[in-house]
C-alpha cells in the first residue's frame, strides 16, 4: 500500500468519525452522568487482553495504553491502525427489561518508527459517549390536576485527537510524551406535553480543553517488562446553546434562544496507571493498574457522588511461533479480565463493572494483522433505585503496516 492510499483512506474515516459522533453512541443509562460513559476501547490486541498494556510494546500494533511504547513500532515502518465495535446491551431493573444496539469506532491512528531514533503517533478516538432516553415522565402541573408528560432525549459525546512521541534515553529504558485535545458536544431535548401544547427544550452543551501525558517502559533481562502512565488533572471549559420553543394549534414559536452562555467546567482528574509483563516461552502474561483521583475534583452532580476509581485488569496471550512462515503458528490467541470501581456513586452505591474477553490476532501477510474480539460485561445493579447492564461487545481492528524511508537499491 503506497504513501497517497494510507492519507486518503485516513481522510475518508476521520470524515465517517466526525459524523458518527454526532449521533447516539451509547445505549447507557449512565451516560446521563457527567459527560457520558468512558469509552474504554483500544486499537490492537488489548482489547482482547482485559484491557491491559501499560507494559506492552507494539510488536502486534498501535498500543495507545502507553505512549513509550510508539518507540517499539517495528523500525521504518507506517503502521495505520483503526476499528469499530458493535454493542448488544441489556438492561434490567425491577420493571424493565429492554435491549439496545450500538455501534461506534474504537480509533483511527496512524503512527511510524523512524530509524529507531522515535516513535510518533496520531489518533483520534472518542473519549466518552451519550446516548440515553427517558420517556413518559409524568407529572402534575402545580396548581392544577392537569398532568404533563416529559420525554428527555440525550446524543452526542467527546472525542480526542491526541498526539504521541517517544525515544528511548538509556538502555531498554523508554520515555513518552502526549498531548490530547478534548471537544464534543452533548446534546439534550426535553419535550413537554400538555393536553392542548407542546414545549420543546433543546440544549447544547460544549466542551474542550487540553491534557498531557507521560508513560515509561522498562525492560529487565529481556524477560521482565514494566510500565508507568501519568495523565495530568486538566479542566475542560463549557459553553451551551439553548433554544426553548412551543407549539400551540399546530403553530411553533420561539419563546427563549440563547448562544454561547457560560456553563460550569468540567474536571477531569489525575490518573496513575502500573503494568507488568512477562513471558513464559510463548505464553505473555500481563497485569494492569490504574488508579483515577475523581474525588479529588471537588465537583458534585446532581444524579451521584463522584469517587476515586479503581481498575485491575489481567492479561495472557499465546502464539506458537510469531517468526514461523506458517500461518496458525503465528495467530495470537488472547484472554483477559477487567474490574473497573466505577468514578459514579449513587445513592451509596458505586456503579462497578466486570468484564471478561477472549480475542484473536490474525496475520495478513507479513506486518499486518486482524484484531477481532469479544467482551462480556456486566455494570451496576438492581438494587435501590438502578439498572443492571449486561453488555456483549465485538471488537474488530484492523492494523496495516507498511515499509517507508528505505533507499532505492537500484535506481
Amino acid at each position: 500500500m503506497n504513501k497517497s492510499k494510507y492519507i486518503i483512506i485516513f481522510t475518508m474515516l476521520f470524515g465517517v468519525y466526525s459524523y458518527s459522533q454526532t449521533n447516539s453512541l451509547t445505549g447507557s443509562p449512565y451516560s446521563l452522568f457527567g459527560l457520558g460513559v468512558e469509552n474504554n476501547s483500544n486499537a490492537g490486541r488489548n482489547s482482547g487482553l482485559g484491557k491491559t498494556g501499560i507494559s506492552l510494546d507494539a510488536d502486534y500494533g498501535i498500543n495507545l495504553y502507553n505512549p513509550a511504547s510508539f518507540i517499539s513500532l517495528k523500525e521504518n515502518e507506517i503502521t495505520f491502525d483503526f476499528g469499530g465495535s458493535v454493542e448488544f446491551i441489556n438492561l434490567t431493573a425491577d420493571d424493565l427489561d429492554e435491549q439496545n444496539t450500538t455501534y461506534n469506532f474504537t480509533n483511527i491512528s496512524l503512527a511510524f518508527n523512524r530509524n529507531n531514533n522515535y516513535g510518533i503517533g496520531l489518533t483520534l478516538k472518542p473519549a466518552t459517549t451519550v446516548g440515553y432516553s427517558l420517556t413518559g415522565l409524568e407529572n402534575n402541573i402545580e396548581g392544577s390536576e392537569e398532568e404533563f408528560t416529559s420525554n428527555i432525549i440525550g446524543t452526542g459525546g467527546l472525542s480526542e485527537i491526541r498526539l504521541d512521541y517517544a525515544r528511548t534515553y538509556f538502555k531498554d529504558f523508554n520515555i513518552g510524551v502526549k498531548a490530547s485535545y478534548l471537544f464534543g458536544k452533548i446534546d439534550e431535548t426535553e419535550s413537554i406535553i400538555t393536553s392542548n401544547s407542546y414545549l420543546e427544550i433543546n440544549e447544547s452543551n460544549y466542551y474542550s480543553g487540553a491534557q498531557l501525558g507521560l508513560g515509561l517502559q522498562y525492560n529487565l533481562l529481556d524477560k521482565h517488562n514494566f510500565g508507568l502512565i501519568v495523565d495530568l488533572p486538566t479542566v475542560l471549559k463549557g459553553s451551551k446553546d439553548v433554544v426553548i420553543g412551543k407549539y400551540s394549534n399546530a403553530a411553533y414559536s420561539i419563546l427563549e434562544e440563547t448562544e454561547d452562555e457560560s456553563i460550569d467546567s468540567f474536571y477531569l482528574p489525575l490518573k496513575i496507571g502500573f503494568g507488568y509483563s512477562t513471558k513464559f516461552k510463548n505464553l505473555l502474561l500481563t497485569a494492569d493498574y490504574n488508579i483515577n483521583f475523581w474525588s479529588s475534583t471537588d465537583q458534585s452532580d446532581a444524579i451521584g457522588d463522584y469517587t476515586d476509581q479503581n481498575i485491575f485488569s489481567l492479561g495472557a496471550s499465546y502464539a506458537k511461533d510469531p517468526t514461523s512462515y506458517k500461518y496458525w503458528d503465528r495467530v495470537d490467541f488472547r484472554m483477559g479480565l477487567n474490574y473497573n470501581s466505577g468514578y459514579l456513586k449513587i445513592d451509596g452505591t458505586n456503579i462497578d463493572s466486570y468484564t471478561g474477553s477472549l480475542g484473536i490476532g490474525l496475520p495478513l501477510g507479513r506486518r499486518s494483522l486482524l484484531n477481532i474480539s469479544y467482551a462480556l460485561s456486566k455494570k451496576g445493579t438492581t438494587e435501590s433505585i438502578l439498572i443492571q447492564e449486561y453488555v456483549n461487545t465485538i471488537n474488530i481492528n484492523l492494523s496495516l503496516s507498511d515499509l517507508w524511508f528505505q533507499k532505492r537499491k537500484f535506481n
